[in-house]
């Protein structure tokens, strides 16, 4: 069976492959600029002081997270600061040196993120209680918990988190 060439005279691959190069290389550069501008950096940190006031007894938590991304849709946070006990004007005792971190999977939709736990670490020089962190650092540290916040662009150019209405903390750098 004879094949006719002027069928295919019009295709010529090496101007085909032209331009497919050029458009992968056009696209990949695109997904480079948005993907370096993007405010969702690689890591950011976050300082924080933190009173909790329940009748006589004061918290206050005071440190910086640190947050990392660990790919699209993973991550980890660390915290490295200290959990301090008063009673009163008093403080019931020396400041608890925390050093933690916690490793997630996670998902956006909206400004909304959504985390689920696969992993909570004690660092070195962490002399901090898990109820502690519970209760002032991490609320969730256990493996397969799920929480939800709001992500804030704050003037076009400062990441920030927090509640629904409220952002709460902005990534420093």
């Amino acid at each position: 069976m004879a094949v006719s060439h002027s069928t295919f005279a019009f295709v010529n691959l090496k101007s085909v492959l032209v331009f497919v190069m050029g458009a992968s290389i056009a696209l990949g550069l695109m997904f480079f600029k948005e993907w370096y501008a993007s405010p969702l950096r690689e890591g950011c940190a976050m300082p924080i002081s933190y009173y909790d006031l329940r009748d006589d007894d004061v918290t206050l938590t005071r440190g910086i997270y640190r947050s990392y991304r660990d790919g699209f849709s993973r991550g980890h946070v660390t915290y490295e600061g200290s959990i301090t006990h008063f009673h009163g004007d008093k403080r019931v005792a020396t400041p608890e040196p925390v050093n933690r971190e916690v490793r997630y999977d996670a998902s956006i939709a909206g400004n909304t993120f959504s985390m689920t736990v696969t992993g909570h670490n004690r660092r070195l020089g962490d002399k901090s209680s898990d109820a502690d962190v519970t209760d002032y650092v991490f609320p969730l540290i256990k493996p397969g918990e799920k929480g939800t916040s709001w992500l804030y662009l704050l003037e076009g150019r400062a990441l920030a988190t927090g509640t629904e209405t409220v952002p709460r903390m902005v990534c420093s750098g």
